[in-house]
């Protein structure tokens, strides 16, 4: 445990402040003297804690604790409701924009054009979305702990910078600056498969785990990488490019411009122009209409070749991260078993020793909103260092 004492105080005391709340969001209710035997953070620190969370509206006491002889002890818990965050997934056409409590719940949802991708038009209808939000809703913009947004390319959440993304044609773009000095609240920023990892560990399948694998199927192939309870970003915010891993030396031409890699191979757009040389005499062109045709032997063929190329590159994390649950979202989820039933075979085939045996393979459904609930988790996460461990509380008695 690292202690902080002979800090500056203020300091001490966010610290504490972040940890007893991610202790009651991580375990649930629990009485003060549970919550300073989780914490490890002395009495005097608990009372004085809790009690600027419960003024300031973020902790509730609950009556139901079990008793051990005399009157059942006051139980504290989050009060999820008290505050909001907004997420923000920035897609090809439009903003998908969600409003949601402090638990990842959605209280509203909407969808908003975006003409082009330049960053004052984002910027703008950003702040536009979050105005609808607030209407609609009748949230007052104070009761707001920040807002996250998702975006695809290489995101340095550190300096709010969008270093690089082929898909906006965008290079050291300082979104975040941009939209925190527009909409005035805290800014989140991060790749969007990172958004929907930290939604999937805080609220979702991975809740109770530390080492989780999210990987996404779609327009371009991802992956979420989260060790020891921590978001695996790397250097520059490039961490979980999964589609850039080489499938095949000197195969097919990426649309980064290298050959060979996943995403040339097993993304939707891979998946129609292979599919359009193969069959040429089906209609073909767009990957809904890969699924009018599933009984195609080609087509039938061309899903197996994509499942069982990702299976081997996961099978590879596997291998390197040794995680407790994998995660497969985003739009290709719709191709369902031809596409998925040989990605778990390959998995296993090529996992190392045990690794992969019992390993939970969860396919969540997909959905933008689900995409832009993860970016509110950046807000919340951020607001309260929620992927904080155990050992990171402070002391201070």
């Amino acid at each position: 445990m690292r202690s902080l004492r002979g800090n500056d105080q203020s300091v001490v005391r966010v610290l504490n402040r972040n940890a007893i709340f991610n202790t009651l969001h991580r375990e649930g209710p629990l009485s003060r003297v549970q919550l300073k035997e989780r914490s490890g953070l002395s009495g005097a620190a608990i009372t004085g804690v809790v009690g600027d969370l419960m003024r300031d509206g973020l902790v509730e006491e609950r009556e139901g604790g079990v008793s051990s002889g005399g009157r059942p002890p006051v139980l504290l818990a989050v009060n999820y409701r008290a505050r909001s965050a907004v997420g923000i997934k920035l897609m090809e056409r439009r903003l998908e924009a969600v409003l949601t409590n402090l638990g990842g719940e959605v209280q509203r949802h909407l969808q908003v054009g975006l003409p082009d991708h330049r960053p004052e038009t984002v910027v703008r209808t950003v702040q536009s979305a979050v105005e609808a939000l607030l209407t609609q809703s009748g949230t007052r913009k104070e009761q707001l702990m920040g807002l996250g947004m998702g975006l695809p390319g290489v995101i340095d959440d550190r300096r709010g910078v969008c270093v690089h993304s082929d898909y906006l044609q965008w290079h050291e773009v300082p979104i975040g600056a941009l939209l925190e000095e527009a909409v005035g609240v805290p800014i989140a920023l991060d790749n969007d498969v990172n958004a929907f990892a930290v939604a999937e560990r805080l609220f979702g399948h991975g809740k109770a785990t530390s080492n989780l694998i999210v990987i996404t199927v779609g327009r371009g192939i991802g992956a979420g990488l989260v060790a020891n309870g921590q978001l695996v970003r790397g250097r520059d915010g490039g961490a979980g490019e999964f589609g850039h891993v080489v499938s095949e030396t000197g195969g097919r031409r990426c649309e980064c411009g290298k050959a060979g890699c996943l995403e040339a191979y097993a993304s939707e757009p891979a998946l129609v122009a292979r599919a359009r040389e193969l069959a040429s005499d089906l209609e073909i062109t767009q990957a809904d209409d890969l699924l009018h045709h599933l009984d195609d032997p080609r087509i039938a063929g061309l899903l197996r070749d994509a499942g069982q190329r990702i299976g081997i590159q996961l099978a590879n994390l596997v291998n390197l991260l040794n995680p407790e649950l994998i995660v497969v979202g985003g739009e290709g989820v719709r191709f369902g078993d031809p596409l998925f039933t040989p990605m778990r075979e390959a998995l296993r085939e090529h996992s190392f020793a045990s690794l992969a045996v019992d390993l939970p393979v969860v396919i969540e459904p997909w959905g933008d909103e689900v995409w832009a609930r993860g970016a509110a988790s950046l807000a919340v996460s951020h607001a309260f260092d929620l992927d904080l461990q155990e050992d990171a509380c402070t002391s201070a008695d």
